[in-house]
This record gives C-alpha cells, structure tokens and sequence, in this order.
C-alpha cells in the first residue's frame, strides 16, 4: 500500500449506495485521517513533515475561531479571510458527473446537510456563513473568471439603526494580482456560481489540493475514463482518497479511453 493513498470502499464490490453517500460524507467533513497509514502521521517530503490529512470541519473550525471585531482594522480580516481560503484548499471532493446522487448537485446538497447536523454551518439554502462558492462565468466588472472559489464570511462592517455594528455577508475571493490580497464582494453582485464542497474533475484541471477525494458513480458512463481518473488523483498534492459506486466501475473506468471522434477518422473508417 502507498502512505497517502485510501480506497474507502475498495473491498466491498458493490456496496450499498446510501451507506456509500453517507461515507462520502463523513469523509469530506472529517477527511478520515484515521484510514491512512498511522492516521495520517509522520509523513516528511522534502524534509517537511506534512499535516495530516483534514477535511471541510477544518477551515470551518478556523472560521468559528475568528475574534475580530468592527474595530479590528480590514488588514486583519484580510488575513483572516486568507488564511480560511488556504485551510479550504486543503480538502476538495471531486466528482466525475453533475447530475444525480453521486454528481456534484446531489453531493453539494448531502454534504452540506451533514456539516448542518454537525452544527458547523447553521443554513443549507441561500447565503450563510462558511458557503464555499465556485464562479461559473467570468464577470470582468467584479474581475472574476470562471473557477474562482470564494468563501462566504460574516462580517460586521453595517451599522445598526443605533449606529452599533450589523453583521453583513460578504464573500473573500484571493485578489487577482499576486500580492496575497482579498476582495470582499456583496453576494447580491455574484451571479453565475454554485456551492462548491463538490466540483467535477473537469472544473478541478489547474487546480491543487492537499487532499483531493474523487467520487466515482455505481454505474459507468461515457466520462469516466482513465484521463478523468488521472487527473482526479493527480489534483492531490499529499493525500488522496478514492470512494466508489462500484468497485468494477473503477477497474472499467483505468481501462476506458476519451475517444475523440473526428470527420477524418470517421470517412477513413468509412472507405
């Protein structure tokens, strides 16, 4: 076996769906460091040890630590903002289908009901503290481009009708120079995006994360090939994890092709 590499529910060919998606669940909320070798503990790259392996309750925890004020100057919420984006960046599930149970709009949903059962956000619907969102179109006004992630933060920046401090929603996105900044957006001003505690492999390319899960269905389709596969696990920077449907379905997808259907290939078939 590898050190940073998990099959949840290799052994069991065709597990249950529900105890699968549930699985799923816990694992994005705990990151399951206890399923890796020695849960996940003394493991040195390049000299350094690596944090073991986190889930999503991880950059939540550090948004619940949060003590700043209306009086605490921006730089501060800025870097507080930044470090919540880094400790997101640590866990990300990563689907291979949009639709149904095990895409990324059935898995945003039951994810997102687990972390509310777990008290870690305190709504599933509409805007709330800690909503992870991933922008789906560019918005050059806002300077936002498709696959940006911002997460969502209560901040008390409005006043009360008393002039005491109202707290406000605004979501931090990384600043798009490189100088580590934050931009604070109005939700009402975000249009095109989706929760993201799931995002397909596709939205995932050029993206990394210390600790990738890839989600493969119960039954194959067409997308799931071993191009997909690859660049599900190699979206991982430390640890990876895989949960499957089925276990067949991971064999069938290492060993099915993109297949690239072209007017040449198809008349030279023809003659």
């Amino acid at each position: 076996g590898f050190d940073d590499v998990i099959w949840l529910n290799g052994q069991t060919p065709k597990p249950d769906p529900d105890q699968t998606l549930e699985l799923i669940c816990h694992h994005a909320i705990t990151g399951s460091p206890e399923a890796f070798r020695n849960a996940g503990q003394g493991r040195v790259v390049n000299g350094q040890a690596l944090p073991t392996p986190v889930g999503y309750s991880h950059y939540l925890e550090v948004i619940h630590s949060c003590d700043l004020t209306a009086d605490s100057p921006r730089e501060a919420w800025d870097a507080h903002a930044a470090e919540v984006l880094e400790a997101f960046n640590d866990f990300q599930v990563l689907c291979a289908l949009r639709k149904g149970p095990w895409g990324v709009e059935g898995l945003n949903q039951r994810i997102a009901q687990k972390l509310l059962a777990e008290k870690l956000i305190d709504k599933t619907d509409g805007w709330y503290a800690g909503r992870p969102v991933l922008v789906t179109g560019n918005d050059y006004n806002l300077g936002l481009m498709n696959g940006d992630i911002g997460l969502t933060f209560s901040v008390p920046w409005d006043k009360t009708e008393t002039g005491g401090p109202k707290a406000t929603l605004r979501v931090a996105f990384p600043s798009s120079d490189s100088t580590g900044g934050i931009r604070w957006i109005s939700p009402s001003r975000l249009q095109q995006l989706e929760t993201v505690y799931a995002m397909t492999v596709h939205k995932s390319q050029g993206s990394e994360f210390n600790h990738t899960c890839l989600v493969l269905p119960d039954r194959l389709s067409p997308v799931l090939t071993k191009e997909l596969v690859y660049t599900g696990i190699t979206r991982a920077r430390n640890w990876f994890s895989l949960i499957t449907g089925d276990a067949q379905v991971f064999k069938d997808s290492v060993s099915q092709q993109v297949v690239r259907a072209s007017g040449l290939a198809l008349r030279l078939g023809e003659q």
